[in-house]
């Protein structure tokens, strides 16, 4: 099987894919993707924001150039970004880009400002949440095999090719986030070297944005 595998850097005509491995990513263990709260309402699905956003180049957490795609048989079934993060912003989206997306998806000025305001409520606007502070000077996020590749370890074989291009950067340690309950992304990053680094338990989305959250854990990897 490792034969009919290969690994490439993202280009602009995966877009598409990129969207979908982003939407994938995204979805558990709530089985819901945090854009769609957001979208509600704008006749914008969360795959149509996603690939704007990859058009605009907006993503604080990854954006086409810093994917790697995993292909089988010269068909692509995975994917995942490797990327330094931005130390003004650590959330997903540039704000400053909300109108390019917005002339990408003929949005009016009223959603658009329905989205701006919403997303500001969501994640705070351009502020830098605590619980969101980069761990690690390279990141790994975005990762995700469509539903029917699944099992056949190509996630670690993507991780340890993304792995590697930090290593090539002359990085010291990676860093990834999970939310609580994502027990198959967690069993996979421990699998290949990961290490719990910090838990923000559920208690602590509840006492500082009183919303009901299962929390996050953060992990890393020294590459020496």
């Amino acid at each position: 099987m490792r034969d009919s595998l290969s690994i490439r850097k993202a280009m602009s005509a995966d877009i598409p894919f990129l969207a979908r491995i982003e939407y994938e990513a995204s979805l558990p263990p709530l089985n819901q993707c945090f854009w769609e709260d957001i979208l509600h309402d704008t006749g914008t699905s969360a795959l149509q924001f996603i690939e704007a956003e990859l058009r605009a180049d907006a993503s604080n957490w990854g954006n086409v150039a810093d994917f790697l795609i995993l292909e089988e048989q010269g068909k692509p079934v995975a994917a995942a970004a490797g990327y330094m993060p931005n130390p003004e912003n650590y959330c997903p989206l540039r704000l400053s880009c909300l109108d390019k997306i917005a002339e990408d998806l003929n949005w009016s000025k009223e959603i658009a400002t329905i989205f701006r305001d919403r997303y500001r409520q969501f994640w705070g606007g351009d502020l830098r949440p605590f619980f969101l502070t980069p761990q690690a000077p390279w990141i790994i996020e975005n990762v995700a095999v469509l539903p029917e590749a699944r099992g056949r370890g190509l996630g670690k074989t993507l991780l340890k090719a993304l792995l590697e291009e930090g290593r090539l950067q002359q990085h010291s340690h990676a860093g990834i986030m999970v939310i609580n309950g994502n027990e198959v992304a967690r069993h996979t990053y421990e699998s290949i070297g990961f290490k719990p680094y910090q838990t923000f338990h559920a208690d602590y989305f509840i006492e500082q944005f009183n919303i009901e959250f299962p929390g996050i854990t953060k992990f890393g990897l020294c590459f020496k």
